[in-house]
């Protein structure tokens, strides 16, 4: 009988890695590496989409100016994320504050979805704010919940799944960035599909596992 405890308690501290880590540290890692891939798209759809409003194309330096805050406000939004990430655990719970997270990254799916068919390379840009502060919440309070959830005996090896996880989307975000395609496909086809896969395991999983001890005790049950 003990042995049979002990057996669902791993199995369902297993499937909440594996949730938290799809929906937390993976995104980190696959937004980081994915934008490689389409940037002479971007960079066309911009253009394409100046020229359309004013009638006259981008600079090479401004289209490079653009492709750069693009990049770069990945960055910026997992800063604004690692600050919102302290308020978010000690009021939600490490739990609910990594399910809150999706919203950012469902926001973000649905501007980069749409930005080709409102022409507007704005959108893109807030979508990777946004998936950069999915990134910064998930950074700091995903190895939290499991570190604390987890047994003392086996808190170092579960709070370094995060890591993995990290390098799994780094490794992921190359793979889909090597297959070819139209810009269409570039600018929607693949957001979705990680997004679809990200969401549907997170919200799930981790209700079969309550909240970490620490938040429980400190704040009462959630």
């Amino acid at each position: 009988m003990f042995k049979n405890i002990v057996l669902i308690q791993g199995r369902i501290l297993l499937l909440t890695i594996c949730a938290a880590g799809i929906g937390g540290t993976f995104q980190f890692g696959y937004n980081l590496s994915i934008i490689n891939a389409p940037t002479s798209h971007i960079q066309e759809f911009t253009n394409e989409t100046w020229q359309a409003r004013t009638g006259e194309p981008l600079p090479d330096h401004l289209i490079l100016l653009m492709w750069s805050l693009i990049v770069s406000l990945y960055p910026l939004g997992g800063l604004f994320g690692a600050l919102l990430a302290g308020p978010l655990a000690i009021t939600l719970g490490r739990k609910k504050s990594l399910l809150v997270n999706n919203i950012f990254v469902v926001l973000a799916a649905i501007l980069f979805g749409f930005s080709r068919k409102a022409g507007s390379f704005e959108m893109i840009m807030l979508g990777r704010l946004l998936v950069g502060v999915s990134a910064g919440v998930s950074m700091n309070i995903q190895p939290m919940y499991l570190g604390e959830s987890a047994p003392k005996e086996l808190r170092g090896a579960v709070a370094m799944s995060s890591a993995i996880f990290t390098a799994l989307g780094i490794v992921m975000g190359q793979v889909v960035g090597l297959r070819s395609g139209s810009k269409e496909q570039v600018l929607t086809e693949e957001r979705v599909k990680i997004w679809a896969f990200k969401e549907k395991p997170v919200p799930v999983i981790p209700e079969k596992r309550g909240e970490c001890r620490a938040w429980t005790l400190g704040k009462g049950s959630c």
